[in-house]
Formats: structure tokens, C-alpha cells, sequence
């Protein structure tokens, strides 16, 4: 299952539409930018910038912060809008 660490910014979007395109189960862990939650030591250790989007992908125990580094990690393991053939040309668009 993959945690997504959320606000309703464009780039917290771009994950949770990955997630649906892939089809893959997550779950939705909201983050309240205006309280400042993205400073809670705990989420630090997740997004060391207190940055979202975040995810942890609790299968492989893995945390990734940063929406390109995040969208890279699950084309690599859904097999999915990242061939190996146009990896160069993608990785421009993020």
C-alpha cells in the first residue's frame, strides 16, 4: 500500500492522479499546510524539506519526497509511462 502525504496543490494532484492512472491501493494522509503540520518532526522524516507531496510505499518500506522523484518511482514499479525507450524525454518534462 502506498501512503501519499497530501495538500490540494497541483503537485500533490499530480501523485494521487498517478496513483489512480497505475491503479494502485493508497491511502490519503492530508497534510494541513495552514497549521503547519509539514514541520511535525514525524513527517520530517519522511520529507526532510517539509515538502509535499510525500509518499511511503509500504510494501518495499521506502519513503520518496518530490512529486518528479515520486512520479519516476511509480512508473518504475507499476511498468507504467516509463519505458526504457523514452526515459530521457520524460524525465525533461518533469
Amino acid at each position: 500500500m502506498i501512503e501519499l502525504f497530501y495538500a490540494n496543490t497541483p503537485n500533490g494532484r499530480k501523485i494521487s492522479i498517478m496513483l489512480e492512472e497505475i491503479n494502485f491501493p493508497y491511502k490519503i494522509s492530508q497534510v494541513d499546510l495552514s497549521n503547519g503540520k509539514q514541520f511535525n518532526p514525524k513527517f520530517r522524516t519522511i520529507s526532510p524539506f517539509s515538502k509535499i507531496p510525500a509518499i511511503t510505499d509500504h510494501e518495499n518500506n521506502v519513503s520518496i519526497f518530490e512529486s518528479g522523484a515520486i512520479l519516476i518511482y511509480l512508473g518504475k514499479k507499476s511498468r507504467k509511462f516509463y519505458d526504457k525507450k523514452n526515459r530521457n524525454l520524460i524525465n525533461q518534462w518533469l
